[in-house]
């Protein structure tokens, strides 16, 4: 994707390098955009910010699960409807595939997935009550999960409810597969940002938590 990206973005911007030559300046523009891409991604995983990137790592891999039981439920067709429904901004067609797996799922895996994934996307929605819901009966199957307790946190703090706030984001720290001083450090600097600072508040401009998402 870098190449790709360096190699557009070399060859439209080539007239500003003082060689005329498209191609050989959109080789340039790859090479530089490969080689940002992994310094970025390098500086990320082992740099200051490593225990962001394990987290949303883990967000990866419970959206490979969900998307794991989508396929195996429904098969091909509608994996790809669920797959492409992630480049619009209210996903319905994701909403509505993991609202029936729920009612046909048989194991806890399965519905915790569903429960953190439908509450995403309420999150993205700007639904909050409906959020809180999803993550409670998530935390209802695995009360110690990090990522359900970190979510529930910060939906939490941004309704005003700090020290039900710090609570989870607590909890979140005492997962038991939680084996990372990295990521245990990033959920704990939570509880120090709001004894510090206060909590933040939830985006009064439409859509400001879509972007953030």
């Amino acid at each position: 994707m870098a190449i790709g990206t360096g190699f557009v973005v070399g060859y439209f911007s080539s007239v500003v390098i003082v060689v005329y030559i498209p191609p050989f300046n959109a080789l340039i523009g790859s090479f530089l955009g490969f080689i940002i891409y992994q310094f970025a991604s390098f500086s990320l995983f082992f740099g200051n910010r490593r225990g962001e990137f394990e987290f949303e790592y883990r967000n990866d891999l419970s959206e490979n699960v969900v998307r794991k039981y989508v396929r195996k439920f429904y098969g091909f067709s509608t994996y790809i409807n669920y797959f492409q429904d992630q480049f619009n901004a209210m996903r319905p067609a994701q909403k509505e595939i993991c609202q029936n797996l729920l009612n046909n799922c048989d194991n806890d895996d399965c519905k915790f997935s569903l429960y953190y994934k439908l509450a995403r996307l309420e999150f993205v929605e700007d639904n909050s009550k409906k959020e809180k819901k999803m993550l409670k009966s998530a935390l209802e199957i695995n009360p110690y999960d990090l990522l359900a307790n970190y979510r529930y946190a910060e939906s939490c703090e941004m309704d005003g409810f700090v020290d039900e706030a710090i609570y989870h984001y607590e909890l979140a720290s005492k997962d038991p597969y939680l084996v990372s001083t990295q990521l245990k450090d990033f959920i704990l600097l939570n509880i120090e940002r709001i004894k510090r600072h206060g909590p933040r508040n939830r985006p009064v401009v439409l859509g400001a938590k879509y972007q953030s998402y």
